[in-house]
């Protein structure tokens, strides 16, 4: 009974002693934690009181740090001045890329496609098609041309703004020039990729582009207020209104003015901060791949255009982050994962003032998070 009487008294304040360890290393955390979101909330504060950006939502979780952070500065619509909120829909622009990509990369998986198929396979039509592989498309080493920079293209936005275009059309208008490069010698980021893409995928599927995504992505993750429009000048959801192109004119409206069917593959998705928090984490940690492919996504990366971001099969790179970039009229978007830290940052603009971008300011809070400089 002695023997029994001692060694409770030996364990008792050993195990006093450790659950106060404990307790102390979590306050600690949540001390340091505390310390580094009121950095983030100033940096994004002072962005907007610095700038005419309409509002910022940004959302930063670090499942190593256990950091969760989500915030929203600014406003939903200027008139109405309404708040900007973490509920809200924003047109994401390119980052639809990755969506269409993540599809491609599938059927490459079930044996449907290959990387290596030509272009001619598809659509023995188009100029060069037999020195186009689906592996350039994806990585933007094809040399086809950029639609959205036709003449033709962006004189009719502006005098039509609702017409409903269809994929072939800008294609056409595409290959109403010649290839800026000989495919596979050189990078140049070209939305005309993706709509080639997109049309690739229904022609193999044989069903619509919007269905293989919904299906392949948005339904397997469960996202509720994320999608991809054929067509349309409305989007689904709470939106926050989008604002400006360029310089700042006062009220300068974007949100419904023109059909989004001028992006479709290239840029058409919508969603919302916290559901590309999901989705972006998803996309880099893996489960939408076979594991040899994301590998391969992981690591086949080039450099298009100098500086600090790589570009690979249909996502973004810089340092340990992978995502997209997305920009169109009245919005832009920033979604990042790095399954090294185990941390996404994703921060949304309902505007399109520059020279202001999101990247610049997830930089910024790169820099807090990690003291990483790009």
């Amino acid at each position: 009974m002695k023997r029994i009487i001692l060694l409770c008294l030996i364990i008792f304040p050993f195990l006093i002693t450790s659950c106060k360890k404990d307790n102390n290393s979590v306050d600690t955390a949540a001390v340091e934690n505390q310390k580094i979101i009121d950095q983030l909330k100033y940096l994004t504060d002072s962005t907007m009181q610095n700038s005419q950006i309409t509002g910022i939502c940004a959302v930063i979780v670090d499942h190593k740090k256990g950091l969760n952070w989500s915030y929203a500065a600014g406003l939903a619509s200027i008139l109405d001045k309404k708040p900007i909120s973490l509920d809200n829909t924003f047109r994401i622009g390119s980052v639809t890329k990755t969506m269409v990509a993540t599809v491609a990369l599938q059927m490459v998986d079930e044996g449907k496609l290959s990387l290596n198929d030509k272009l001619s396979k598809f659509f023995p039509q188009y100029p060069k098609a037999d020195s186009v592989t689906l592996t350039m498309l994806l990585n933007m080493t094809s040399g086809i041309p950029e639609y959205s920079s036709d003449s033709v293209f962006t004189q009719t936005l502006v005098s039509n703004p609702t017409k409903v275009w269809l994929p072939q059309e800008l294609i056409n208008l595409a290959f109403s020039h010649p290839y800026v490069f000989t495919p596979g010698t050189e990078n140049r980021y070209t939305n005309t990729n993706y709509i080639i893409l997109g049309l690739i995928i229904e022609k193999i599927t044989g069903s619509t582009l919007k269905a293989e995504i919904e299906t392949r992505i948005i339904q397997k993750l469960q996202l509720t207020n994320t999608g991809f429009l054929n067509s349309g000048v409305t989007f689904p959801g709470n939106n926050a209104k989008g604002y400006y192109f360029g310089s700042y004119i006062e009220n300068d409206e974007y949100t419904n003015r023109y059909d989004i069917s001028w992006g479709w593959a290239a840029g058409s998705g919508y969603s919302t901060p916290l559901e590309l928090q999901k989705y972006g984490e998803a996309l880099v940690n893996g489960g939408l791949l076979s594991d040899a492919m994301q590998q391969n996504r992981m690591t086949d990366y080039y450099n298009p255009e100098g500086g600090v971001t790589y570009y690979g099969l249909g996502m973004k790179r810089f340092g340990s982050f992978f995502g997209h970039t997305g920009g169109l009229h009245g919005y832009q978007t920033i979604m990042f994962h790095s399954k090294e830290k185990n941390a996404t940052i994703v921060v949304l603009y309902n505007c399109t003032l520059y020279p202001h971008n999101p990247i610049q300011l997830a930089f910024k809070f790169i820099e807090v998070l990690y003291g990483e400089k790009y």
